[in-house]
């Protein structure tokens, strides 16, 4: 299905409003397709307060928490998190082991690794947990689905604590304390949290509650809010409400964080002064999750936590060698499995490939490059050397992933499954993977038919190449942190020349050009903006022609020297 331009129409009355309450045109128009219908919530959509942060007693089960939590310090009970080895979950297992430290209360950390213990509580793991004499599990980014896990540890006279964000299965778990914003009884107001964010709830809780309990000493949680940001933006969650109040403060002390870790990783993958939420998802995120795909993701924890500053320098050398091997694997499998996938029958509804010599660690990236190929729910597995087939899908607006294995989960056909509606994991055995495609294209073709999928491209505003200029950068930075749900901003170049496409990179697979304003003066008279793109983006043009470009704005840093730079996002012929 070809991807098709949609510019976007705001209420014209709420842009007047807007401006004349002193907002430029511009973010005046970009406001008002976000939503914001009034200068009052402008305002606190530009610089949201901290003031704004919800009373974290909404959140059910969140008292409880805290006071079971209070009692484990009171009574000196070893307590256990059990983290996750993605961002989100690694941050959020920081963020409370940062808590504890205030607290002066050393806990233990236990990340699972990805190859012996798979996703998830482990049942094994947790069993030696109890005999080392762990009193009080918190899990972060996991535990919602572990029913016999949970028990097994609740049998042994243990508590349990849950703090996740995934979706709710058909029966609960037997913990002491189930935090999860998806609970349909939770009254807390924003249910896209990730888990981090859940993890910062639970600490306003804390706090309140040791203050409670006569603490004088003040617990101060600011300083958190940069790995809540982290882990918010890493997971790809809506960044709007509590995630866009955590991710806009967090963003700002990451720029100037005092972690030897941060300071490290960032400043040997971007520039510290300028880290904005693209920054964090491409360069700061990418070497955290390289350690868990591929190694260890204690490596990744220690870095965050570490106060040492040579020592945060010897395990950002570590996961960096990580990250590279990340790379090697991710283009070895991206490349078969699109190979796979673009013969694959019953392609136009689904698509499920696997491989032997795909690494585990990484095919939840390369499933999301497929899916965005494809444009159709999408999974990739790692065929392992125990018979079983474990992998990541990646989904298209409109179907929701979790739903859609629950329904096709008849005669036991995962091992295990769990997730978002956008994101989620199985294992099965290898021998059921064909089983596994047929019955997903099935539901897929069943539950969203072909006209029901939107493949529009939207657009923001239409702009001429003479707007192209730093000053924009400046106006659209103030609708940072951009992501899901408060995607950057894309505008409409019509009737523009495409000039030099040249195509750059080891396998040629990315482009650069120039977009030419219209006219007939010689090249040189004419205003241009320079464009980097995908290969596939300019495949079917060339060196003049004329098209309508869709792109986005970018800051552009070269030896110094600052300019804007267009995004290709989509050609068409003018």
């Amino acid at each position: 299905m070809t991807a098709h331009v949609e510019l976007l129409e705001p209420d014209h009355a709420l842009v007047a409003t807007l401006t004349d309450a002193g907002l430029p045109p511009l973010l005046a128009r970009i406001l008002a397709l976000r939503g914001i219908d009034s200068a009052e919530k402008a305002r606190k959509f530009l610089q949201p307060p901290l003031a704004d942060l919800p009373d974290p007693t909404l959140m059910t089960g969140v008292v409880d928490a805290a006071r079971l939590i209070a009692d484990a310090l009171r009574d000196g009970d070893k307590i256990c998190v059990y983290g996750d080895y993605d961002v989100d979950g690694i941050s959020a297992a920081a963020l409370l082991d940062d808590l504890f430290r205030r607290i002066g209360h050393v806990v233990r950390v236990f990340l699972p690794d990805r190859f012996r213990d798979g996703y998830g509580l482990h049942h094994d793991r947790l069993q030696e947990l109890c005999d080392a004499g762990i009193a009080l599990f918190i899990s972060v980014d996991c535990g919602t689905t572990s029913i016999r896990e949970i028990q097994a540890v609740r049998d042994r006279g243990r508590h349990f604590i849950v703090c996740d964000h995934h979706a709710l299965g058909p029966e609960l778990p037997n913990a002491s304390v189930l935090l999860n914003p998806q609970r349909p009884e939770c009254t807390y107001p924003d249910k896209s949290l990730s888990a981090v964010g859940v993890a910062m709830v639970l600490a306003q809780a804390l706090r309140r509650e040791l203050h409670a309990r006569g603490q004088t000493q003040r617990l101060e949680l600011t300083s958190m809010i940069e790995l809540a940001a982290l882990g918010t933006i890493a997971d790809m969650v809506p960044l709007h409400g509590v995630n866009r109040i955590l991710c806009w403060h967090g963003l700002r002390l990451l720029g100037k964080s005092q972690r030897p870790g941060v300071q490290t990783l960032a400043a040997r993958n971007t520039k510290i002064a300028s880290i904005s939420a693209d920054r964090v998802g491409f360069h700061l995120a990418p070497p955290i999750n390289a350690a868990g795909r591929m190694a260890d993701p204690q490596t990744a924890f220690e870095l965050l936590t570490t106060q040492n500053p040579a020592r945060a320098l010897e395990l950002a050398e570590l996961i960096d060698l990580e990250n590279n091997r990340r790379k090697d694997a991710q283009a070895l499998a991206t490349g078969a499995a699109l190979t796979l996938a673009r013969t694959q029958e019953g392609r136009g509804h689904g698509v499920v490939v696997a491989h032997v010599d795909w690494h585990q660690g990484v095919v939840g990236i390369v499933a999301n490059k497929v899916k965005d190929e494809l444009a159709v729910p999408t999974f990739v597995l790692a065929i392992c050397e125990d018979g079983l087939a474990r992998g990541s899908g990646r989904s298209i607006s409109g179907y929701d992933l979790v739903d859609g294995l629950r329904t096709i989960h008849q005669d036991s056909l995962f091992e295990r499954f769990g997730g978002h509606a956008m994101a989620a994991g199985v294992t099965l055995l290898a021998e059921r993977i064909v089983e596994f495609r047929t019955r997903l294209q099935a539901h897929v073709a069943q539950t969203l038919p072909l006209a029901q999928r939107d493949r529009a491209v939207r657009v923001d505003a239409e702009v001429q190449i003479a707007d192209l200029e730093l000053g924009i950068l400046d106006l659209l930075d103030q609708l940072e942190p951009c992501g899901k749900g408060n995607e950057r901003p894309q505008f409409l170049l019509r009737g523009v020349e495409l000039h030099r496409p040249t195509f750059v990179g080891k396998d040629k697979d990315w482009c650069k050009a120039t977009l030419l304003a219209p006219g007939n003066q010689p090249v040189w008279a004419r205003q241009g903006v320079s464009t980097f793109c995908a290969r596939s983006v300019v495949e079917d043009f060339g060196d003049r022609d004329r098209v309508d470009a869709v792109v986005r704005l970018e800051r552009n840093v070269h030896l110094g020297k600052v300019s804007l730079q267009a995004t290709l996002i989509l050609l068409t012929a003018a």
